[in-house]
């Protein structure tokens, strides 16, 4: 519960940082980062962006660890819980895995997808499929 506790004020400083950092490159410019950014002008918006989003996810957080009562807190533990919530985990990854490929290899052969978006988005698929083969590797080592 405190380590809950000490990942929301985490996430919620990360998130006041983000927007401070947007508001001060929104009256300095973003020109001074030295950055080559397509749309200057969209720098501050989008570090703005991620900030607010940080920012909630971390108060919520915080708000739903606070208001939690004991029978809540039994319900979360329950064993059945986490294994109905770790089977549609793997059903939405294999779901993920066969349409983010499909969709991937639609758009880079219709032309709709440039290279840089491309591999990046490969090396994405590639990272999250050797982390999955990883873990499968330690868990079955484990048991």
């Amino acid at each position: 519960m405190k380590n809950e506790l000490k990942l929301s004020l985490f996430i919620t400083c990360v998130g006041l940082f983000l927007i401070v950092t947007s508001i001060i490159l929104g009256i300095v410019g973003a020109e001074v980062l030295n950055i080559p950014f397509i749309r200057m002008d969209l720098v501050p918006i989008a570090i703005g962006f991620w900030g607010s989003i940080f920012f909630i996810v971390g108060v919520i957080g915080f708000t739903a660890e606070k208001n939690v009562t004991k029978e809540q807190s039994v319900y979360e533990k329950d064993e059945r819980l986490k294994v109905i919530k770790k089977n549609a985990k793997s059903k939405a990854f294999n779901f993920l895995i066969v349409f983010f490929s499909a969709c991937l290899l639609t758009l880079a052969l219709l032309g709709y997808m440039n290279k840089v978006s491309f591999f990046t988005l490969s090396g994405l698929f590639i990272m999250t499929l050797v982390y999955y083969v990883y873990q499968l590797w330690t868990i079955n080592k484990v048991m």
